[in-house]
């Protein structure tokens, strides 16, 4: 029998392997956050087009007439703020008539949000007048 082998792992293998494990735990933790936030980003652009088509489609549905009564002048956007996801949204909208052709109005819709960048959505439609 052999009393003078050594068993076992030396301070150095040890050391070697918890950095492995250490930067592969580390390379998970960095993948698991960048699928977070995307996550979040989708669901709060998902939120946005939303809120976007909703202003719009209101604005199809609107004759001439209420166009017209509008409270805000053509050169200034009209606006108004919407919290979704816990996030606030703003909306701005601009009807421009006869455009791009005459009896034709086109409305922009501008959707603004922060999440870990500022972030905007626009749509634009033509409605006849």
């Amino acid at each position: 029998m052999n009393t003078n082998k050594d068993d076992g792992f030396t301070l150095v293998e040890i050391l070697i392997a918890i950095t492995i494990f250490c930067f592969a735990v580390l390379g998970l933790a960095i993948g698991t956050v960048s699928v977070i936030r995307t996550n979040q980003t989708s669901h709060l652009r998902a939120s946005a087009v939303n809120l976007a088509q909703a202003r719009l489609e209101e604005l199809r549905a609107m004759t001439s007439a209420a166009f017209s009564g509008l409270s805000c002048p053509s050169s200034t956007p009209c606006s108004d703020n919407a919290t979704a996801s816990g996030v606030t949204f703003t909306r701005q909208w601009w009807i421009t008539t006869n455009s791009p052709v005459a009896g034709v109005n086109r409305i922009d819709v501008t959707v603004n949000w922060s999440d870990y960048a500022n972030q905007t959505l626009t749509f634009t439609a033509s409605v006849p007048q």
